[in-house]
């Protein structure tokens, strides 16, 4: 495929992509000032509108999912815990299962993607700081309580795919308290264009290490389709436990268990 069209299609990719964003902020952004005055009753609102938009970005990004269901679905919330490979894993999931994100604080002050971050009501914590570790829990604990569904990224990192690492186990106690049930994600990039994915193609989708956010999106833009896998497994029931480490653990093995890490 020539150059011309590659940077062609990126850039009305681009176009449309920032369009998508404005029209979000637009949307989103009567709701930001009840996050502090109502957060939950605007994170569920915020949830909805996110989703939809999701749904938008991964049609016209070329991103394809195709989810594998391991039990039927119950309509109720969960902590959902997923490995994580690329900030598009945030679309891949929230389009097909509505729930508030917990990110870093350094994502938070991160120029662009820090506004994206706040205006989706995402729960924010200091990896580096353990001092705020407890209130923290707290927020997510009050908001599984309320009927929301949370994501977190137990690795605490994005990675370069060749493992699901140990998964980081405080926020785990969230689930606990809340008695709330863990969902557990795994997320497997399969395709680029149609090419397996591999160690020489990865980079292309995965972000990880001193990547760039805008010169790696520019290189997404470029790619036709991407075909992803979303395997959703069976819930962990947390009733009765006492033990967040364990959950952390169970929740590692299970996500790992359907995760095909990329050695070639």
């Amino acid at each position: 495929m020539s150059f011309l069209f590659l940077n062609m299609r990126a850039i009305f990719r681009a176009l449309v992509f920032f369009i998508a964003v404005c029209l979000y902020f637009l949307t989103a952004l009567p709701f930001y000032p009840y996050l502090k005055i109502k957060p939950m009753k605007a994170r569920k609102i915020i949830c909805f509108i996110l989703g939809r938009y999701a749904r938008f970005t991964l049609w016209f990004m070329g991103i394809k999912v195709n989810r594998n269901i391991m039990e039927k679905a119950i309509e109720r919330n969960y902590l959902n815990v997923s490995n994580h490979l690329s900030y598009t894993d945030i679309l891949v999931i929230c389009a097909f299962y509505p729930s508030c994100f917990v990110t870093s604080t350094e994502m938070r002050d991160t120029p662009f993607l820090g506004l994206i971050c706040k205006l989706a009501g995402c729960v924010f914590v200091e990896r580096r700081n353990k001092d705020n570790i407890g209130l923290e829990i707290e927020e997510i604990t009050n908001t599984l309580a309320s009927g929301l569904s949370v994501v977190i990224f137990p690795e605490a990192t994005s990675t370069n795919g060749e493992e699901v690492i140990r998964f980081r186990r405080p926020l785990f106690k969230a689930a606990l308290d809340s008695n709330v049930a863990i969902k557990p994600f795994t997320i497997n990039y399969r395709y680029l264009d149609g090419d397996m994915v591999s160690l020489k193609n990865r980079d292309c989708i995965f972000w990880y290490g001193d990547m760039t956010f805008l010169n790696h999106l520019w290189g997404i833009f470029k790619i036709e389709k991407i075909n992803v896998e979303l395997t959703v497994g069976q819930a962990i029931n947390c009733k009765n436990k006492v033990d967040y480490s364990a959950l952390a653990e169970q929740s590692h093995r299970l996500v790992s268990s359907y995760y095909r890490p990329i050695v070639v």
